[in-house]
């Protein structure tokens, strides 16, 4: 009885086991008077193949996992890598060529086109993956060189299109000028982060990578171009702001570009708007840097327009004179009313013109005048403060060049500072040139009505002129060439007999030991010289004995080194130099020719 009833409930469970296989258990539900229910599904059978199928695909995924051997065919080599990335680089280089084309075709109607370049700058693109350095460069090269054929000459407005009525081109107009200034101003917002992002990393004395040094010059070369197009358009003043900073960065080429940009922005400026807010923060910065500060920063004033402050008045009215006795003899022969008639029209233009050229010659002269005190207030600063810096034989060049502007009240606490610069301080040999250079074009100009004597400056321009040689300082030829045309012409009268004897046989001596185009200067200036003054004949003559005494050629003084004594007997070296214009012109000198050799200025 016990054995039928076990072997009953064991078939009861193992019917259930098997049937459970293909069953779902449900959640059970309650129903009234028959309490809990139990429910079930059937199980969806899968066929075979299916079956079999997803195990293959379960113990292979198992055996990826679990396999330490990466598969064969998924490894790429580093020739594919960088074959894949040139061909990206190039795919978008040649998008970018095709929009900016597009762009310029029909630059109002394809305005919205720049927003896609601007993205191209950003190290990241818009899916996440990394941009490389080349796009990133061309697309910023690429959207100056549009900007600079769409961006109009003039600066542009602000117009209230919501209170004022405006024609539908005007507003086509207005809308398109809008987008174009946000854009431009979205281009300088990204270049002047590439420069702040170098400059912190200077501060922090953090490494530089070389993407970073390469975007900074790409950088500050779009500056320049774009400050050199448009330099009256809009946020020109804010471009000029950073590259005075960059005009005192450590790495040379940027200097150099710097530098280029605002010579040729100060030359070319005609409204000298933009070249007054570039002086104006160079000389901030000086203040800031004090004597940390390269030559750069100021040798680029040397190209400022100040020498048109000392305008001629003279030959102007001189002109207008005779323009109008032209004037006065055609009325003349004309007719009683044409006479009336055209005297009416030429005073009413008279007036008109008289009044715009006054109005134009005042403000150029009112900016001028500023600009000039901003410079020579750094020159100054410069002297008196940081006689011992780097910067001053740039700023001693460049106050020898508009020396003749300056207040002639200045001028003897100028000579007296030189003076005191050449006695007191180690200057080099080239500052010392400048110092000399500046007090003799000081003194020929307006400042002949002062009394000052000028020997002890003689005495430092004989001593320093057989420091050039043909070497790394024959450069500094010019400077001597137009120093001395100053002594030994323009104030010749000024100068003593024996000073210059003196002068003319220390010029002997240094032809031979500087380039053929320096000597041929020299002996100009030497020819000249004996054409000026027949007294200088002896010099000429090796067997005649003038004076008393013996030459000196070791002694610093012109006045005393007895040169009346001596002969040109460098002239027996000259005429076998190796350069035939050379021996030429040295032959002409000793025979007393008036004629030069033909095309002699095209010979070197």
């Amino acid at each position: 009885m016990t054995e039928g009833m076990e072997e009953a409930y064991r078939k009861t469970v193992l019917c259930e086991i098997s049937h459970q296989e293909h069953v779902n258990r449900l959640l059970p539900i309650k129903v009234k008077g028959k309490g809990l229910i139990n429910r079930t599904a059937p199980k969806q059978i899968k066929d075979d193949a299916s079956v079999c199928s997803s195990d293959l695909d379960n113990k292979q995924s198992a055996e990826d996992i679990f396999d330490d051997k990466p598969n064969e065919q998924q490894v790429v080599s580093l020739a594919e890598i960088l074959l894949k990335r040139d061909e990206e680089i190039r795919e978008k280089q040649f998008f970018i060529g095709t929009t900016c084309a597009a762009i310029l075709e029909n630059p109002e109607a394809r305005i919205e086109n720049i927003g896609v370049l601007l993205d191209l700058l950003n190290e990241v693109n818009r899916d996440g993956s990394i941009n490389f350095l080349p796009v990133r460069k061309t697309a910023m090269i690429s959207l100056v060189e549009v900007f600079k054929d769409i961006v109009p000459e003039y600066r542009i407005g602000i117009v209230d299109k919501e209170h004022q009525k405006l024609k539908k081109d005007t507003l086509a107009r207005v809308n398109f000028e809008n987008k174009l200034l946000t854009y431009y101003k979205q281009l300088l917002k990204h270049i002047e982060g590439i420069t702040s992002k170098y400059t912190k990393k200077l501060l922090r004395s953090e490494k530089q990578s070389v993407e970073t040094r390469q975007l900074l010059e790409m950088a500050v070369q779009c500056m320049c171009d774009l400050v050199l197009a448009h330099p009256y358009f809009n946020y020109s003043p804010n471009l000029v702001q950073v590259l005075v900073l960059m005009l005192n960065n450590t790495k040379e080429t940027i200097r150099k570009m710097v530098h280029t940009c605002f010579s040729v922005l100060f030359k070319t400026d005609a409204r000298l708007d933009l070249t007054q807010h570039t002086v104006r923060h160079i000389n901030m910065l000086i203040k800031k840097k004090q004597r940390n500060v390269f030559p750069e920063m100021i040798s680029c004033l040397k190209n400022l327009q100040i020498h048109r402050i000392n305008m001629n008045d003279d030959k102007l009215l001189e002109v207008k004179k005779q323009k109008l006795e032209k004037q006065k003899s055609y009325v003349i022969n004309m007719s009683r009313k044409e006479r009336k008639r055209k005297k009416k029209l030429q005073e009413l233009e008279k007036d008109i013109f008289e009044t715009k050229a006054e109005e134009s010659k005042q403000i150029v002269r009112r900016k001028l005048t500023e600009i000039s005190k901003l410079t020579f207030m750094i020159y100054f600063k410069i002297l008196k403060c940081y006689p011992d810096s780097k910067v001053l034989s740039a700023t001693l060049e460049g106050l020898s060049k508009f020396a003749h502007t300056i207040n002639i009240d200045f001028f003897a606490d100028l000579v007296e500072l030189l003076n005191n610069l050449l006695e007191n301080v180690e200057l080099g040999y080239r500052e010392q040139l400048h110092c000399i250079q500046t007090v003799f074009i000081i003194l020929s100009g307006q400042g002949e009505v002062l009394n000052i004597d000028p020997a002890r400056f003689y005495s430092h321009f004989y001593k320093n002129l057989l420091y050039v040689n043909a070497g790394k300082n024959h450069d500094d030829m010019q400077t001597i060439i137009k120093t001395l045309d100053v002594i030994l012409f323009k104030r010749r009268r000024n100068v003593t007999y024996h000073r210059y004897v003196s002068f003319v046989k220390r010029l002997a001596t240094l032809c031979l030991q500087v380039l053929p185009n320096g000597c041929l200067g020299l002996i100009s200036l030497i020819r000249s010289c004996m054409h000026m003054n027949q007294q200088l004949d002896i010099l000429l003559d090796s067997e005649a004995v003038v004076g008393s005494g013996k030459f000196d050629p070791f002694t610093d003084e012109p006045e005393f080194a007895n040169a009346n004594c001596t002969a040109l007997f460098e002239s027996s070296c000259l005429v076998r130099h190796y350069h035939p214009l050379i021996r030429k012109m040295v032959m002409n000198v000793l025979k007393g020719s008036d004629s030069v050799p033909i095309n002699s200025g095209r010979t070197l």
